[in-house]
């Protein structure tokens, strides 16, 4: 046991990392600190601050400038605008790409004169203070919001006028951003219909329809309520930001505020689809927000958990204009199924196409409901016995037509081209790469755009492209070429590409390409100019093999701006797993995390691992079926070990692991299991979801599995798939009968808590206290079975936060980086600069 910590003297502590172990006013469960890794490192480095603190996000913020062109395109034409900014200041650009012209939208000093002038306020031409516009629909003019007031500037007479106060824009990317506690789109709660006569919201819980021609207003629901509602609305998240408990918080609509309905309207505006959650039967978690005055308060809200009977259920209705209510359509087949993917195939709305999957989320249906007679038709059926299914959104080519459908049931993810009745014409994409979304489909001419991942050889298998493919299957053609990851933003008649591309080393660049890929203009690079000033260099990219020996493995490596390659560095790896997504930066990130941790005199790294990201394969994705804990360690391990045995500067004495969420899981886990409790030596571990049997159930199910027991239950089983990642949890199995009611669920998946005793290393463990996502009952299990095991750790806890720590995550990657400077260069009472301020 290590020895007792002796009290602490009064000159110890400038940062907050000293000052927090000193004292006990952090939270009672805080526990001794074991004695530092480094230690035994008479070559123990102290950290070095002051480059750390160079490249805060705070220092770089000045010289950080436009990384992309973001088009907007000027009607149904190809010309677009965008604005960009580099050390010579902010502009707004015309791009006419079939002329090769690219010149100012406008005259900026001429209007920056006139808006001084109109609003009293002094402007400069390079940099006035907004960043976007909104064209007249003739094009000849724009508004803008500057001085709270909105403008227009005539582009023919250089004309300003002052409009009105200003607005919030709306003018967006369009399927790029939105979402948020309070519905998609930004906040804006009008569901419009496609020719914009009538929206849809919803209020108390309850849904109505507003015709914008009349301005009446019919509500088309009453039996609403707060755990059965119609709104686009985290319940939790809403009652944690009414608390100012939230990131963004300030401000949060009440409950009864008007909130997106998530509605789904037919082509013809004359309908449209909605679901709604019931979670009545669904049992309440519990937060208490320990800063509300005057006293302490509770939060209630539904959170359904792995393997019980109760969880949320999706209820379907349809709405024609001119109804009083909505109608209940039925179209149960599993029990507790899901509902997704809504779709008005054709230009009417009597018929409604969706998909149904059932609750282990390994079979599932793509369905026609007659809207007229509730016949339904199943057009497609997939089923799986390893591994959740994933589904995209069928996009139909044109109403009533033949629709594209995505699937890996091959182990690769493909486009697929099916009548509109269901039957299979052929495929678009075929072979191990995957395509992974479709982002453009030309009906007229029968072409598709897709972008890939993982196609082109000798390339980081992370990297994005956009292929041309025929909708018979034939021509397949990469429009994007260049050894790099891209993203594709086609103008309206699909004759143009805005290519925005980058790496983790290369500084990202925009050209405009025509239909046949061929770079038609260069339009910027980012400048970096400012960043090359203070001394920044790009990581750098390796490619390794998993534990396997065979499979591809892709990373980065951070290193000190001031390396030494004589001496001998800690490693440290940022750890996301997966399933969902994992931790692999590939494109352009100069402010990286991983970046400042770095300076301080680590080597950092970040890497996949099998059972990571779905962009990679099936196989790949779904290694940690069964094994939500342990799947990732052995590549996390063997990986580090490679690269320590080609790099000498690698300690691999001192091997570091850190991350949130997931990433908290994963850490906790690397420090507790052996083998790999005796390589890694300090870890933080963020918010770690560390019991997934209190975590939130579709997740835990989907990527760890469920299994059925019923009287009518039958063995699918793993089909000969053997142990693979396996190290725990049950076999799947699959009801015989899907509509079954009496099946009974059963999960269980291993946890951290269990091998608390195992611990060995210096480990810090954090969470917030107001986590409605990963609840801190996580944390605390395992903070309780460590102290009943008798061991040395340290918790931080943050009591206003949930699941991000908002405007405390800079007090919390101080926390990190500190810990890992004690524990491996046994500087124990430095800290940032920008800290101890404080």
């Amino acid at each position: 046991m290590p020895a007792p910590v002796p009290p602490c003297p009064t000159h110890l502590g400038r940062g907050p990392w000293s000052r927090w172990f000193c004292t006990a006013a952090a939270f009672a469960l805080l526990a001794a600190v074991a004695p530092p890794a480094s230690a035994q490192h008479a070559h123990a480095n102290q950290a070095n601050w002051a480059l750390a603190d160079k490249f805060t996000p705070e220092a770089l913020r000045p010289v950080l400038y436009s990384s992309a062109v973001d088009p907007h395109w000027i009607g149904k034409s190809d010309s677009m605008w965008y604005n960009w900014k580099d050390h010579t200041g902010s502009t707004f650009f015309l791009v006419v790409p079939a002329l090769k012209v690219k010149r100012p939208l406008f005259d900026h000093t001429k209007l920056a004169a006139a808006l001084t002038a109109a609003s009293g306020h002094a402007y400069d031409g390079y940099n006035l203070p907004f960043a976007t516009i909104t064209l007249s629909k003739d094009h000849k003019s724009f508004e803008f919001n500057a001085d709270s007031s909105r403008w227009e500037w005539t582009l023919a007479t250089e004309a300003i006028r002052r409009v009105g106060p200003a607005t919030r824009e709306t003018e967006g990317r369009g399927g790029r951003g939105g979402g948020g506690f309070f519905g998609r789109g930004g906040g804006d709660f009008h569901n419009y219909s496609p020719d914009s006569t009538h929206f849809a919201f919803a209020r108390d819980n309850n849904l109505f329809v507003v015709d914008t021609i009349t301005k009446d207003t019919v509500q088309v629901s009453t039996d609403g309520e707060i755990k059965r509602t119609f709104g686009y609305l985290d319940t939790a998240a809403v009652l944690l930001a009414r608390e100012g408990t939230a990131e963004g918080g300030r401000g949060a609509p009440p409950l009864d505020a008007r909130v997106r309905a998530n509605v789904v309207w037919s082509r013809d505006s004359k309908a449209f689809a909605v679901m709604r959650q019931d979670e009545r039967k669904v049992k309440d978690l519990y937060l208490v927000n320990y800063l509300a005055n005057p006293r302490p308060t509770l939060m209630e809200y539904p959170y359904a958990m792995p393997g019980e009977e109760n969880v949320a259920q999706v209820e379907l209705y349809t709405y024609t204009l001119g109804d009083k209510s909505v109608t209940p359509l039925d179209v149960s087949k599993y029990k507790d199924q899901r509902i997704m993917n809504l779709v008005w195939p054709d230009a009417g709305h009597d018929v409604l196409s969706l998909v149904r999957r059932n609750r282990t989320q390994r079979e599932l249906e793509m369905i026609d409901v007659d809207l007229k007679t509730h016949a339904i038709k199943t057009l497609l059926t997939e089923k799986s016995d390893w591994g959740g299914l994933q589904t995209q959104e069928p996009h139909y080519v044109k109403a009533g037509g033949d629709f594209i459908w995505w699937s890996d049931s091959t182990g690769w993810g493909e486009y697929y081209l099916y009548s509109h009745d269901g039957k299979l014409k052929n495929a678009l994409t075929a072979g191990p790469w995957r395509a992974q979304d479709l982002v453009k489909v030309d009906s007229v001419r029968g072409v598709a755009w897709i972008d890939g991942v993982g196609r082109e050889p000798d390339e980081d298998l992370y990297y994005h492209h956009l292929y041309r493919v025929n909708l018979d299957g034939t021509g397949l053609a990469l429009v994007d070429a260049g050894d790099a990851t891209h993203t594709a933003d086609l103008s309206p008649n699909f004759k143009y590409d805005v290519d925005n591309y980058s790496r983790i080393d290369m500084a990202p660049r925009a050209v405009i390409r025509d239909e046949t890929g061929k770079v038609v203009m260069d339009l910027e690079t980012m400048d970096i100019s400012g960043l090359k000033t203070l001394g920044w260099k790009p990581p750098e990219p390796f490619h390794v093999k998993a534990a396997d020996g065979v499979t591809d493995i892709w990373g980065e490596m951070w290193k000190p701006f001031d390396f030494d390659s004589t001496r001998s560095y800690p490693i440290i790896t940022y750890t996301y797993p997966g399933p969902q997504t994992e931790s692999v930066v590939f494109n352009f990130s100069p402010a990286a995390q991983q970046q400042r941790l770095a300076q301080l005199g680590f080597v950092v790294v970040t890497f996949g691992n099998r059972g990571g990201s779905p962009e990679r394969s099936r196989a790949y994705d779904t290694f940690g079926y069964l094994n939500l804990r342990d799947y990732g360690l052995a590549d996390k391990k063997y990986v580090i070990q490679e690269l320590g045995a080609e790099h000498k500067y690698i300690d691999l004495d001192r091997v570091g692991i850190y991350g949130h969420s997931g990433g908290g899981f994963q850490t906790a886990a690397a420090m507790l299991l052996p083998p790999y409790n005796e390589f890694f030596k300090v870890g933080v571990s963020e918010s770690g979801n560390h019991d997934n049997n209190v975590y939130n159930q579709n997740w835990s199910e989907q990527y760890h599995g469920l299994k059925i027991e019923s009287p009518n239950a039958t063995g699918a089983g793993r089909g000969g798939r053997g142990g693979r990642g396996r190290m725990g949890g049950s076999t799947p199995q699959a009801a015989s009968d899907p509509a079954d009611t009496t099946a009974k669920y059963e999960i269980h998946v291993p946890t951290t808590v269990e091998l608390a005793p195992n611990l060995k290393g210096a480990l810090l463990l954090e969470t917030g206290l107001m986590d409605n996502n990963v609840h801190p009952a996580n944390t605390m299990r395992l903070v309780n079975a460590l102290i009943k095991a008798h061991k040395r750790f340290s918790v931080m806890v943050y009591p206003p936060k949930p699941h991000g720590y908002g405007d405390m995550a800079p007090y919390a990657q101080e926390m990190m980086m500190e810990f890992f400077a004690t524990h491996f260069l046994g500087d124990n009472y430095g800290g940032s600069a920008s800290m101890n301020a404080h």
